[in-house]
């Protein structure tokens, strides 16, 4: 490919106002709720007295304690992805037929007002109502802003286009937990704070953070649904941002041509809904379970908490845009299931660290793994899903996702509960319990990856490939 090719291929994707206002959409969301990270799990057990004072350096929750609130920490999650299971395949469907846009903005002022709302909450109860609707509005924005992405960029760039979204989102979350964590020491340290008070401020400044998300979506963002467009506007607007180039890009692999559901995308999508719902299940058993692990084995230290967090997600940072690039010029799947099999055999030792430092080294390869994996499996299942359909089997997709995730947290925070506090002997060796969560959920993961592995088919854009004739079907679902 010429050098000019090259040059409008970059400039097209990296200066294009839609694509940069999904991204920090997707930043700004990111940021606010990484600043509540590093301490929900603490401003949980503050709400229900299991603290007295605000935690700091050399105070570690007795690990009675944290197993007590595990399984509410577990339920509290649940909630979140079981509203959005519920209707991530719904508002998928709606973008299709009455249009992206007006979902995207309605999501993004739901999470700012439930942002508020979490800060004001007086009991574990009330955290729970809020993060069920956080799942309502969870599951308007992310499959509906990544149908949009995917009809703007078009079929040759998916992958290096979903490394930019990535990218831009991993911005917010890598500042947002080390700034959540210094917003903490500054309520504590200098306002002098008290419990729970101390935890409800990065919530109000998250909400703050979002407000401008909803303003750019609105003023920038075109409309791309199917079910808005006109067959000729169809046409106009799924090519607009690569048009100039079309002349100097390579032949599109014809499985990406079709607007059509075949017998062979249908067994390939219903690999990814197996996919998705055991990778939500790994996830969700991961995602209590390290920040259990954290406060009753390493620290209770909030800043050094976000920074470890961060440090992760700035390595990842370096690897999504690289591995997007690569996906499109040189295969997609390859990159999808070993960078999975990574992060998941990262996440199996990541029990067996002893001290912080073995701990973020361990958490940085895993998220190195994963962004190098994200890319190439989110081109994959917008290489194989029909654009008429996009909106509403992304959000199916979404759903088997946070069907599993749903279940993993409840399943982490017993599991938790119960084997944080006991020894397993195994032959002549004694395993520490806590182990028993975290190999579950990487063997789960593990698993996710062979059904990629096994059932879907290369969707390389880049190559000449004669499409099968096969008899079209009306739906994959």
């Amino acid at each position: 490919m010429s050098s000019r090719a090259e040059t409008i291929r970059r400039t097209s994707l990296y200066r294009n106002p839609r694509v940069l206002v999904l991204g920090i959409d997707a930043m700004l969301i990111m940021l606010g709720f990484g600043i509540v990270a590093p301490s929900m799990s603490y401003y949980l057990i503050a709400l229900e007295g299991g603290l007295t004072q605000p935690p700091g350096p050399g105070y570690i929750v007795p690990p009675e304690v944290v197993a007590e609130f595990s399984l509410i920490l577990g339920i509290m999650m649940a909630a979140f992805m079981g509203t959005r299971t519920l209707l991530a395949r719904y508002w998928g469907g709606v973008s299709d037929t009455h249009g992206r846009k007006p979902i995207i903005i309605i999501g993004l002022a739901g999470y700012v007002l439930l942002l508020m709302l979490f800060g004001l909450t007086q009991n574990w109860i009330q955290m729970l109502a809020v993060r069920a609707f956080q799942g309502v509005v969870s599951a308007m924005v992310w499959p509906t802003a990544e149908a949009a992405l995917m009809d703007i960029v078009g079929p040759l760039r998916r992958g290096e286009g979903m490394g930019l979204y990535m990218v831009l989102s991993n911005i917010g979350f890598v500042l947002g937990p080390g700034l959540g964590g210094l917003l903490y020491n500054y309520c504590r340290d200098f306002l002098l704070l008290p419990v729970p008070d101390v935890f409800r401020v990065p919530y109000f400044i998250g909400a703050l953070i979002v407000i401008p998300a909803v303003i750019a979506t609105t003023m920038v963002l075109k409309e791309t649904a199917p079910g808005k467009l006109d067959a000729d506007s169809k046409k106009l607007e799924a090519m607009k941002t690569h048009s100039s180039e079309a002349s100097l890009l390579p032949v599109v692999h014809p499985m990406m041509e079709e607007d059509e559901m075949t017998p062979k995308r249908q067994k390939m999508i219903y690999a990814l809904y197996l996919m998705s719902a055991v990778n939500g299940l790994a996830m969700g058993l991961g995602q209590p379970i390290f920040q259990l692990f954290l406060m009753s084995r390493i620290t209770t230290d909030i800043g050094l908490i976000g920074l470890i967090i961060s440090g992760a997600g700035a390595v990842g940072l370096l690897f999504s845009v690289p591995a997007g690039r690569y996906s499109d010029r040189r295969g997609r799947k390859g990159l999808a299931v070993w960078g999975a099999v990574g992060a998941r055999a990262s996440l199996a030792v990541l029990p067996l660290t002893t001290d912080l430092v073995q701990t973020s080294a361990v958490w940085i390869g895993q998220s190195a793994a994963m962004s190098s994996s994200q890319p190439a499996m989110r081109a994959i299942q917008a290489d194989i899903v029909p654009w008429s359909l996009r909106g509403k089997l992304f959000g199916t997709i979404q759903a088997f996702f946070n069907a599993g995730a749903t279940v993993g947290p409840i399943v982490g925070g017993a599991l938790f509960a119960y084997f944080s506090l006991i020894l397993i002997p195994v032959g002549p060796l004694v395993i520490d319990g806590v182990v028993v969560p975290f190999w579950l959920a990487s063997i789960l993961g593990i698993i996710g990856a062979f059904v990629i592995w096994k059932y879907v088919e290369e969707t390389r854009p880049i190559e000449i490939i004669k499409a099968e004739k096969d008899e079209i079907v009306a739906d994959a679902t």
